[in-house]
């Protein structure tokens, strides 16, 4: 970090140099009897035990004792543990007082870092960028600066401009460890991107380095299941963008995850429910890993496949499971329903492992061999939540159905929205099988306390006066939680309620997957996350798209996700592996961008839309490259 003058002989404030120039890690005890090391050691071991408070006052106090510039050194090294903490108030208090002392020159350049970390950790990337305006050339927070305003677009979901930041981010890196993982996670950025996109956005001619990362995103996705035939064009690639970031450990490393991963396994069981309330959408799964495996091309391996009914009860499911190890199975999709999921769970080993299509709720369930992968609304309400606070936004209101999946949902919102930090004011139910929800819009709204007032004043005076409800003015946005019917009745009511100015967040169930501009006029504004399958064009799966809807017209719009939980449920099968690194969180699904975490869930990052004339567009708009380059200064 910052280059201070020092004082012949403090050893603390050399260890303190060092450590700043290194780039915001921690600092590192350079020897156990120099006051550095002490210093280093004690605040290490208070913040490891949790106390993040006590390790950033121990920096506080050495700063009072200390001259500047030094002094202000001590107090960015303090408000970087108060962050790591997330004790964003102190944080807050110490970055003030930095503010107060009118830094100057590097000193600011650190400053403005630690500022803009504050605003990531509290999910305010807006105002991050903001701070980050203006690039300081030449400075050694120049890098600090590049890494903080791709992470913001990260998070406000603009992956192509995120990417092109870790491109001018690369050559400034010291040392091929960073420099791979910026690597990294320029692809993880780049793989956000659609199909249709990618090729848009190639507009710059080898060698551009941007360029080149997307042409070897493109290139991997279509020869995903065929990784010799992706080694063959490479040498191509290479000739086209000579000297390319990628071109030394990252795309060795990326050939040979591939070539570990390529090949699915030989014999794959299927248990799906064939009966009950819940085959017509078990048909769809079923479907799609059809379609999925008919699409392997001929020169990649297709597993032996069979399918299984996964029965009634946890316990038949269990026996069918055996049935398909004792018949040869090597992997198992399924089963559907969430209480045999965890039937699975609960067993102490499994022979093989499974891919459950459903998510076990208890966090103390685990089992090394079972992964979950579904289509949770509980996901989408959380990711609603983080991108309304992304915005800035910090208020809400919620108006959910009064039945047991409004409340899952609302309830996946709230926890995430007050871990976020941020306010809910006002949570209503309304009756999904009526069409006036006047009632529960004028209590989210406060509009019968308005009223009350007005009433009660009209007492008071005894006259009537003329008067116009007035809605709550500190509400910022609405969660809702409803169907399309139900979307398309409550988003006019909201607007002639006088709150057609507030924006409203909801999850994909307002949305049929189908574009319907008649009937979905009424949702403009309306923001909503969903599959990449259902929003997404001009993608290498639309020849898939089109296959099911011939084959199974009468299903491909009503369960449109199923079929794409079904085609991803069996194209990452070869990827399900928790201890090798293979660059899984970059996979680019029909479902979602998917990453594995520890716990073998499968998390989906969604593709976000708002509704304009009726019809869904994406929030994550492509740009010219030429028009968001920073600017230096």
């Amino acid at each position: 970090m910052p280059p201070i003058h020092h004082r012949t002989g403090n050893l603390l404030l050399i260890a303190l140099i060092l450590f700043l120039l290194n780039a915001c890690g921690q600092l590192t005890p350079t020897s156990g009897k120099s006051a550095a090391g002490k210093l280093s050691s004690e605040a290490a071991t208070l913040e490891a035990r949790g106390d993040y408070q006590g390790a950033a006052q121990l920096y506080l106090s050495a700063a009072q004792s200390a001259d500047a510039p030094e002094k202000y050194t001590l107090q960015l090294q303090a408000a970087d543990i108060l962050i790591r903490g997330k004790q964003f108030t102190p944080a807050q208090q110490v970055l003030d007082q930095l503010e107060a002392a009118g830094l100057r020159g590097e000193l600011l350049d650190w400053l403005t870092v630690r500022r803009a970390s504050l605003a990531l950790a509290e999910q305010l990337p807006d105002h991050a960028l903001e701070l980050l305006q203006q690039i300081p050339a030449g400075s050694p927070a120049a890098p600090d600066y590049h890494r903080l305003r791709a992470e913001a677009h990260e998070l406000n979901a603009q992956f192509f401009t995120a990417a092109q930041e870790r491109v001018l981010l690369d050559p400034l890196l010291a040392g091929s460890d960073r420099r791979i993982i910026n690597q990294r996670a320029t692809w993880d950025d780049l793989n956000h991107l659609s199909d249709g996109e990618l090729q848009q956005l190639r507009k710059a001619p080898p060698p551009d380095p941007l360029s080149g990362w997307l042409e070897l995103v493109e290139l991997t996705r279509l020869y995903l299941q065929q990784p010799d035939a992706l080694a063959e064009v490479m040498p191509h690639w290479q000739q086209r963008y000579p000297a390319h970031p990628a071109s030394q450990q990252f795309l060795a490393e990326l050939l040979e995850i591939m070539r570990a991963a390529g090949q699915a396994p030989e014999h794959v069981a299927v248990l799906l429910p064939m009966q009950g309330d819940l085959a017509a959408a078990a048909s769809a799964v079923r479907d799609g890993i059809l379609a999925a495996y008919y699409d392997t091309p001929i020169s990649g391996m297709r597993p032996t496949l069979r399918f299984y009914d996964s029965g009634k009860t946890a316990q038949e499911t269990l026996n069918v499971y055996q049935q398909a190890v004792s018949a040869g199975a090597s992997f198992v999709i399924g089963p559907l329903r969430k209480e045999m999921v965890e039937a699975l769970a609960r067993q102490p080993t499994l022979p093989v492992p499974a891919l459950g299509l459903n998510q076990v709720e208890d966090s103390v369930i685990a089992n090394s061999s079972l992964y979950q992968f579904g289509l949770a609304p509980e996901d989408e309400a959380r990711e609603a939540a983080r991108l309304a606070r992304r915005k800035g936004l910090s208020r809400a209101i919620a108006l959910l159905p009064d039945n047991e999946w409004g409340e899952r949902v609302f309830a996946a919102f709230a926890a995430e929205w007050q871990l976020l930090g941020g306010t809910l004011l006002e949570a209503q139910r309304y009756d999904d099988t009526q069409t006036d929800h006047s009632a529960a819009i004028n209590k989210a709204l406060n509009l019968d306390t308005s009223k009350a007032r007005h009433q009660q004043l009209s007492r008071v005076l005894g006259i009537q006066t003329a008067f116009e409800a007035r809605r709550r003015q500190d509400v910022e946005f609405v969660f809702l939680v409803a169907s399309p019917r139900q979307a398309r009745l409550i988003r006019p009511q909201l607007s002639f309620y006088h709150a057609s100015s507030l924006p409203v967040y909801a999850t994909s169930r307002v949305y049929t997957g189908n574009p319907d501009p008649a009937r979905d006029i009424d949702l403009n504004g309306v923001v909503f996350c969903d599959t990449p399958w259902t929003l997404e064009d001009r993608s290498q799966w639309t020849h898939l798209q089109q296959a099911i809807t011939d084959f199974w017209p009468d299903n491909s719009s009503r369960y449109a996700r199923l079929y794409a939980l079904g085609i991803d449920a069996y194209r990452i099968l070869p990827y399900l592996n928790r201890q090798q690194n293979n660059l899984f969180g970059s996979y680019h699904g029909v479902s979602g961008n998917l990453s594995l975490d520890k716990r073998g869930e499968i998390n989906r990052s969604l593709r976000c839309a708002r509704f304009q004339n009726g019809v869904p567009v994406l929030l994550e708009k492509t740009v010219d490259p030429a028009d968001s380059v920073p600017v230096s200064r």
